[in-house]
């Protein structure tokens, strides 16, 4: 399932987007993608993880890291003014408040 999923990603994002895409595929159903939106405007970071939620189709765990210490605003953004369908259940980490968690079936 990586495999297909990150020959998926090279159809669609460029290879600095990839870039900071991570796939974890360790047990069957068991699927975690890591992506790294420091730098990028809420819009682009919206559509990023929008597309990347889109390109995968199946259940999986989507972490977000978006930093806290330089700004608020993607972690606002996705607390207050994301949404997609296939999100099943969104929270932050507990003990870091610059990364977000993602449940989608």
């Amino acid at each position: 399932m990586k495999t297909t999923i990150i020959a998926r990603f090279g159809m669609i994002f460029s290879q600095d987007d990839i870039n900071r895409i991570t796939v974890k595929d360790e047990a069957e159903k068991n699927l975690q993608v890591t992506v790294d939106v420091h730098g990028m405007k809420c819009s682009q970071a919206k559509r990023f993880i929008n597309n990347i939620i889109n390109a995968i189709r199946s259940a999986f765990k989507l972490v977000i890291i978006h930093g806290y210490n330089h700004g608020t605003a993607i972690k606002d953004m996705l607390a207050d003014n994301f949404t997609n369908t296939h999100v099943i259940d969104q929270y932050q980490d507990p003990y870091n408040k610059g990364v977000t968690y993602m449940v989608l079936s």
